[in-house]
């Protein structure tokens, strides 16, 4: 069955965002699922989504389509972040929401998106794929950091030949670590308005002092965030991410139209209510400030190696790490068994390591196997 979702375009927060939409997804029929019509009650029969009835042993349940959306599990996602549950779009991991964002804004062999290196690479893979064109606006190096070239982004954005649909801004980013103030994100927001969407990845918002911007969705009507549950909250192996937006419109379109019939599988939506349970607050918190504490740690020791050249502030759960000889080092600690992210061959990272933040003991084996190494 079809589903047709008229999008009203009588206010400026519509206009803003569906502007950018590719034009076929503002009147094209979505598909809707059994589940969609139906929804979950288990005091009820379902005959209408061709399951088996017959469930496997040890796997109940299982042989029944989940709910697209589950809405109390919207209801959780909405009071972790701070919105509207008719803000948030569910995904699988934030991996999706990158792809379906690329696939509603930008139209194949046409569009653009602007990202700035270093960046977290399915930006460009996922652009590549549909495909669609990539201008980079690479960071500035500034005082042993990283920052936007705020004034080269909105130039590049604003140029009417390219094309440009999506800005990609990660902060905490993804391989730096560093994050970028919320006023500069807002400006650039601001200065973009009616000419391009700006998707706000905030994979690593927990673990940073500076936290989410969710609070200006409603007052920005061109900002997108990401969020996701891999980092913070050790969900990594069930794939559970989300997008944010003011637009509640846009979100609709979303789940009606471009996300999958069943996007979500069912075991990742149990356990998600388990992960975003009260109960859970208080484990989840102390795994960050752990991670936190070992972060200082790490970096401090690590201040202390004449083999590391520089480490570059980080807001994340993991620090990139400049040394003479990153190759070397890499292979010598895969000789023994601990594997680390070699950037060293990358533009913007020459040289650069990446060490994700792991236990005490995980940490100690890296400094232990730095003041061996003498390659």
């Amino acid at each position: 069955m079809v589903l047709s979702l008229l999008i009203p375009m009588n206010n400026t927060k519509n206009d803003t965002i569906f502007t950018h939409i590719r034009d076929h997804y503002k009147t094209m029929e979505g598909y809707s699922s059994a589940g969609m019509l139906s929804g979950k009650d288990a005091a009820k029969t379902y005959l209408n989504a061709n399951e088996n009835p017959y469930p496997l042993p040890g796997l109940e349940e299982l042989n029944r389509y989940p709910e697209p959306q589950p809405p109390a599990l919207l209801e959780a996602y909405a009071q972790t972040y701070g919105v509207e549950h008719t803000q948030v779009a569910m995904t699988r991991g934030a991996d999706e929401a990158l792809v379906v964002l690329t696939k509603t804004f930008c139209e194949p062999h046409k569009d653009q998106i602007l990202i700035s290196s270093p960046a977290f690479g399915m930006y460009a893979v996922d652009a590549h794929a549909m495909p669609s064109g990539v201008v980079d606006v690479p960071l500035i190096k500034a005082d042993g950091a990283f920052t936007l070239d705020h004034e080269e982004i909105v130039k590049q954005a604003k140029n009417p030949d390219n094309h440009i649909k999506l800005v990609f801004i990660c902060s905490p980013n993804n391989p730096t670590g560093g994050s970028f103030s919320h006023e500069l994100i807002s400006e650039i927001c601001e200065a973009l308005e009616g000419h391009a969407v700006v998707i706000l990845d905030e994979a690593y918002a927990e673990f940073s002092k500076a936290g989410s911007m969710a609070a200006d969705l409603d007052s920005t009507p061109n900002l997108i965030i990401l969020r996701t549950l891999s980092k913070a909250y050790s969900f990594a192996g069930m794939r559970m991410g989300c997008m944010l937006c003011g637009n509640e419109d846009f979100i609709s379109l979303i789940r009606t139209k471009v996300l999958d019939a069943y996007p979500l599988p069912r075991m990742s939506i149990e356990a998600a209510f388990h992960v975003l349970s009260p109960d859970l607050k208080p484990v989840v918190e102390e795994n960050i400030q752990k991670i936190l504490a070992e972060r200082t740690r790490m970096h401090e020791a690590l201040e202390q190696s004449d083999k590391i050249t520089h480490i570059y502030p980080s807001d994340a759960n993991f620090l990139l790490i400049e040394m003479d000889k990153t190759k070397e080092f890499c292979a010598f600690t895969a000789e023994n068994n601990v594997i680390l992210r070699d950037f060293s061959s990358r533009k913007g990272t020459e040289n650069c390591l990446r060490l994700t933040i792991g236990t005490p003991k995980e940490n100690d084996m890296v400094l232990d196997l730095l003041e061996k190494f003498s390659a």
